[in-house]
């Protein structure tokens, strides 16, 4: 008799030993292949992640977003009544992202950048034109014994020959002394000495007018006025 109590009890023992060692498994609920939500959205695959007491965190094929209870249908609104929301917590609400839609405003306007003083472009003085030519440069250059001399390029802007004058040259010097041309002078072989020049229509000459048989400075060669 011991023997059989014995052994019941040993029995009995292994049972609850073996019982204790068994780690207990509840199976995870089924995903909802489909859950209409009361604003019109329609959520596939959804997972309850965790109940807020106000709203649901779920996982469905469209993200991971929270679902406030009153927006969900009534069968699984049973299923998960209202709590209380703990004092000074707000609700926060995940919303997925839409590429479409437009930012939330008001955004503020942005300063005027300060206006930066630049200095006004110094303008450039027009060039002179006599009887339809332009002096397109000079150049102080001797020749024989006339040292105060240029080398004048004029330009012929007209459709007909234009005759010129050496009075029509104005040496202003570095004095500020104003010479007028005493003659022309074609450089060459041999050097021809002229009372005037004859500038082609729409062309070009290259002559030297004398102004000084001694040396001067030549600061600028003008029309006459």
């Amino acid at each position: 008799m011991r023997t059989l109590r014995a052994r019941l009890a040993f029995l009995v023992a292994s049972c609850a030993l073996a019982s204790a060692l068994t780690p207990v498994t509840t199976a995870a609920p089924a995903p909802i292949a489909t859950l209409q939500l009361n604003d019109g959205r329609v959520l596939h695959n959804v997972r309850i992640m965790s109940d807020e007491g106000t709203s649901l965190v779920v996982h469905a094929d469209e993200g991971l977003m929270k679902v406030t209870k009153a927006n969900l249908p009534q069968a699984i609104a049973d299923l998960y009544p209202q709590k209380a929301a703990p004092a000074g917590a707000p609700e926060m609400v995940m919303k997925p992202f839409n590429p479409d839609q437009a930012p939330e405003g008001p955004f503020p306007t942005p300063k005027p950048k300060a206006a930066v003083d630049q200095p006004s472009p110094t303008p450039r003085p027009p060039k002179a034109v006599y009887k339809g030519c332009t002096i397109l440069s000079y150049q102080p250059k001797a020749f024989q014994g006339t040292l105060g001399s240029a080398e004048v390029v004029i330009r012929n802007d007209t459709d007909a020959p234009v005759e010129l004058v050496p009075g029509d040259f104005i040496c202003i010097t570095g004095e500020g002394k104003r010479l007028p041309g005493g003659y022309i002078v074609t450089d060459g072989n041999p050097i021809v000495i002229k009372r005037s020049e004859l500038v082609p229509a729409f062309g070009e000459i290259d002559d030297l007018v004398a102004f000084s048989n001694r040396a001067i400075e030549i600061a600028s060669v003008q029309w006459k006025k």
